[in-house]
């Protein structure tokens, strides 16, 4: 077998460290660093792009944090306004119900004040029915026309005994 000939071999193997070494130093000159300038660049890049992802994520913490702040902000002053409206609709209510209370206490005084009148009208009208009755039923009775002076007394004494009654 020619392929494990040491004769043959060994020109092989000093060929191929030959080439080899050549393909090193002319990769090493031109080739390495265009490759390595490449990486550089491209870690470079990647560095950048991490710092600036850093920088949006602080940025956008700050502003989320803002967002939380105003949104709580608004929410006390929501509640704020709820309160107010509702110490004002019971300011409102109540000042309502203070006066419904009073025009109540007004509309039953007017009405007890018209009660007392009329129930003196009523009186004066049921004593004057009761004394012109007092008077004719005792002319009937006694037949004869009665003077002022004793139409009083017995409409008076009529008046005592129907107010006992």
């Amino acid at each position: 077998m020619p392929q494990f000939d040491l004769h043959f071999l060994t020109p092989l193997i000093f060929w191929s460290m030959v080439s080899f070494i050549i393909l090193m130093v002319i990769l090493s000159k031109y080739a390495l660093p265009a490759i390595t300038g490449i990486l550089d660049a491209r870690q470079e890049k990647i560095k950048g792009d991490i710092n600036q992802a850093e920088k949006l994520r602080e940025d956008a913490g700050k502003v989320l944090a803002e967002y939380q702040e105003k949104l709580q902000d608004a929410f006390r002053k929501s509640e704020e306004v709820v309160n107010d409206a509702v110490n004002k609709a019971q300011e409102i209510h109540q000042k309502k119900l203070s006066e419904t209370k009073v025009e109540k206490a007004k509309i039953l005084s007017d009405a007890r004040k018209t009660i007392e009148i009329e129930k003196d009208k009523a009186l004066k009208e049921i004593r004057a029915h009761v004394v012109s009755l007092t008077i004719a039923a005792t002319e009937k009775l006694t037949r004869k026309t009665l003077k002022k002076a004793d139409s009083i007394r017995l409409a008076e004494e009529s008046i005592k005994d129907v107010l006992k009654l």
